[in-house]
């Protein structure tokens, strides 16, 4: 079989992965034609996420906006600067800083441990088309309670939040990561290259370059490059899986892996599960207890003989195989939370698939070593208590499915020279936005020093290229049998102050070729 090359292009990988007769677990609609109103959005949005255009967006608000967009302190830790007044950029000598408070959450309104982010009226302009009073707002979780401190955190923007019909190309909602311990800013996008690759629908993912003004304190202050990331909602669902599939059920789970039957009201599972889009869907709902009654209740044999009837196990067998060779524990096998679980209303099965992956190629480190991490065995790709994949894995048939996947990314999307070519390519389209100072951190987070670590960030981790062979080495070996790999097992924190980077041994060089 010819290796697999994962080139960008949605169309074009259809097209290349059918001329291999790898067959994709996914349900897609019939193509439709497009409105030239349609046809100029997606050229916009194939030149971002496929071209790598950068977009340049200058955000400009008042200070009482910025003041409200401050999450509020709560008692049991740190939510955020207190309000008023403008952070440096940069970090804060006159506070202490507490890292190991909960997270903030991410809901806008509904967040986690008594946080929550709320939108503000912003104008927003991107590319020179300016939306007035759109909607901004914080994000995220460690990526913004490690950035609180200065101006560069993560950030939503919803063009349409505050004045109906304001869109941005056909789209009113996407995300800027601050690259958080990704100096670099493209383990985000290779990763979801990755996962596209193994069969998995991705967000699609560019970058912006942000200026920020808040009237009376900053004029146009440039905060750098951030990675631009498509929204999941139910038109991404479209997009994605299909017209079908549009109206499914979906959920962003961000507490146990267990998957317990929460009970038989809706807002049951709304609560457990977080319900982003569906929940008056009942059938869907209803499929999905059903199948959460399947984990937890029947015997060995039932399960094995109706799994496969619920639940997409070509697609989660493709998710966990990339999981696996990228060392996500940041993630659903991990921590765990981002990732997205729908019930697809044109089969009623269940998927899963990754979010917010800028802690892939061995950055979560889950309190063991970036050696440990990079030499992860690859036959139990999990390290939280997960019953499903407990009950998985000792069926034969699906340890075959999940080694096929693995074997397929390795012979082509997961190799050094493919991971390489596309970081070089990422690296002509990204330099010309940084400065001198941005490019020693950039260059710093892809090579890394002697030993292969990152040593531009806080935490003991690889570098982009030293992870990838490294981890690569590891993988042929376990695949030949000739490695066990390093079992690491346990339940991730998301709390604490990441471990500062350790003076380089020389057992902990990578490998070399």
């Amino acid at each position: 079989m010819k290796p697999l090359y994962f080139p960008s292009n949605w169309s074009m990988t259809l097209t290349i992965l059918a001329a291999i007769s790898l067959s994709l677990p996914l349900v897609f609609g019939e193509e439709k034609k497009a409105s030239p109103d349609q046809d100029k959005s997606n050229d916009f949005w194939s030149s971002v996420y496929e071209d790598n255009h950068v977009v340049e967006i200058d955000i400009s608000l008042t200070k009482e906006a910025w003041e409200s967009m401050q999450p509020a302190q709560n008692e049991r830790g740190r939510g955020g600067p207190p309000r008023g007044g403008v952070l440096p950029d940069g970090p804060s000598r006159g506070r202490s800083r507490r890292p190991d408070g909960p997270p903030p959450g991410g809901g806008g309104g509904r967040g986690g441990a008594g946080t929550s982010f709320e939108y503000v009226k912003a104008d927003i302009t991107i590319d020179g088309e300016k939306f007035g009073d759109a909607g901004l707002r914080f994000k995220g979780n460690s990526s913004y309670r490690f950035s609180s401190d200065g101006l560069k955190r993560p950030l939503k923007i919803d063009t349409n939040r505050f004045v109906t019909g304001q869109k941005l190309h056909g789209r009113t909602k996407f995300n800027l990561s601050n690259s958080y311990l990704d100096p670099a800013f493209m383990k985000e996008k290779l990763a979801y290259e990755v996962y596209h690759a193994a069969g998995i629908p991705t967000p699609g993912t560019g970058w912006a370059k942000v200026s920020l003004s808040i009237e009376g304190e900053l004029e146009k202050k440039n905060l750098g490059i951030y990675v631009l990331i498509e929204q999941v909602d139910e038109n991404y669902l479209e997009r994605k899986f299909g017209e079908k599939s549009k109206d499914s059920l979906l959920m962003k789970p961000e507490s146990s892996p267990n998957w317990q039957h929460p009970g038989d009201e809706t807002e049951q599972y709304k609560e457990v599960f977080n319900i982003k889009e569906g929940e008056d869907n009942k059938e869907q709902i209803t499929q999905f207890g059903d199948f959460l009654s399947l984990i937890g209740e029947v015997s060995d044999t039932e399960f094995c003989k109706q799994v496969g009837e619920k639940m997409d196990l070509d697609f989660y067998a493709g998710y966990l195989a990339a999981t696996s060779l990228l060392a996500s524990l940041d993630s659903y096998i991990g921590a765990p939370h981002n990732y997205y679980l729908m019930v697809d209303q044109a089969d009623n099965k269940v998927r899963l698939f990754p979010w917010d992956v800028n802690e892939a190629f061995g950055t979560f480190t889950m309190g063991t070593t970036p050696e440990k991490l990079a030499e992860w065995d690859i036959t139990r790709p999990w390290t939280s208590n997960i019953p499903l994949l407990e009950r998985l894995f000792t069926n034969k048939d699906f340890s075959k499915l999940y080694q096929e996947k693995l074997n397929e990314l390795m012979k082509g999307p997961f190799t050094e020279k493919n991971l390489y070519e596309r970081v070089d390519i990422f690296t002509k389209a990204l330099k010309p936005y940084l400065s001198k100072k941005e490019q020693i951190a950039f260059r710093m987070g892809i090579e890394g020093d002697s030993s292969g670590k990152n040593s531009a960030v806080e935490r003991d981790i690889f570098a982009i290229k030293p992870f990838i062979k490294w981890r690569i080495r590891s993988v042929k070996a376990q695949l030949a049998g000739k490695s066990k790999g390093v079992k690491i097992e346990g339940r991730g924190g998301r709390g604490g102050r990441p471990p500062r980077r350790q003076a380089p041994r020389e057992e902990s060089r990578p490998p070399k070729d």
